[in-house]
């Protein structure tokens, strides 16, 4: 599927619908097909139109970049690979999105937020909740660490991938995670799955459950990588759980994330997810991610390079050699 997919990229079949605008609750709509996937824009202004292109060509990039990852398209509720999904776009004071069964949202802004995200790393996030928060599914709250963080992750691990974000970059944004989870008021008093079990301790924990989770995923993608020559990563366990886990059969707990990662890859990650996830105790981050050093061979060091290929890979950056 992702090979047919991918040259059906190349050809585009593009309907225009329009509507008067006169009435601002009117809505400007386009829809392209893809295969055998159509794709619904509704423009709800008039300004959102404008970036149509960049969006088409980015949500084009993410459905080939996930349904590579995962194994196949996104699946609906009764657990067929998707037909068609929407898309809503709008401009807002603030970045924002949100994924529902075959439903994207987007408010988009011209500002970052949070000093490293804009609207084409919200939208990745957002795209790949069509597979891991829609085809697969969380049991409750407790698990919006894996939900959550590791959409952050694999937002900017495919930024990079596709050329939005630069290698030196990269490096750079991997900072950002560690510094907010390290900073968290929640830290070291409440964990990482209790902080997700209601909409109120999800908001009151965004920093603990978005990045930490993002921090975990950057040190078991690693880890893994280091500890099976290279053989196996993160990615195989996404895999995994799309095949295994699909949201019409099972629904997902920490016990299943667990089991995902030693039936892909062979390594155990019970005491680490204990600790620091089901616990309260905080990663000891350094003893991991040497994410200053990596950045200094790349830049300066550039002999030592080699010594972190590891994490450069975790990072999506591809030439480090």
């Amino acid at each position: 599927m992702p090979s047919k997919l991918n040259q059906a990229f190349l050809i585009l079949i593009v309907f225009l619908v329009f509507i008067s605008p006169a009435n601002a609750d009117e809505v400007n709509e386009k829809t392209v097909e893809v295969e055998n996937i159509k794709i619904k824009y509704h423009f709800l202004d008039q300004i959102s139109i404008k970036k149509e292109p960049e969006i088409t060509e980015l949500v084009f990039k993410a459905f080939t970049a996930y349904t590579q990852l995962f194994g196949g398209l996104p699946r609906d509720l009764s657990g067929n690979e998707y037909s068609e999904i929407s898309i809503k776009v709008k401009q807002g004071k603030y970045l924002g999105g949100e994924a529902d069964p075959q439903l994207i949202i987007l408010t988009w802004a011209n500002e970052d937020m949070f000093g490293y995200a804009d609207w084409k790393t919200t939208l990745l996030h957002e795209v790949y909740h069509l597979w891991s928060a829609e085809s697969i599914r969380y049991k409750d709250g407790r698990e919006h660490w894996f939900n959550e963080g590791f959409a952050e992750y694999y937002a900017f691990k495919t930024a990079v991938q596709i050329g939005l974000i630069s290698a030196e970059n990269a490096l750079s944004i991997a900072a950002f995670p560690i510094g907010y989870y390290s900073a968290s008021q929640g830290l070291g008093q409440i964990s990482m799955r209790d902080a997700g079990k209601n909409n109120k301790t999800k908001f009151d924990n965004y920093f603990l459950i978005y990045h930490g989770g993002w921090v975990v995923a950057m040190i078991l993608d690693q880890e893994i990588r280091s500890k099976t020559d290279g053989k196996k990563s993160l990615d195989d366990i996404m895999a995994y759980m799309h095949k295994f886990y699909p949201r019409d059969k099972k629904l997902y707990e920490i016990d299943d994330i667990l089991k995902s990662i030693k039936k892909a890859t062979g390594v155990n990650f019970s005491e680490f997810l204990d600790k620091y996830v089901t616990g309260v105790q905080t990663i000891p981050i350094s003893n991991y991610l040497h994410l200053s050093d990596a950045l200094w061979s790349y830049k300066f060091n550039t002999r030592n390079k080699s010594k972190y290929k590891y994490l450069y890979q975790t990072l999506g950056i591809k030439k480090f050699e």
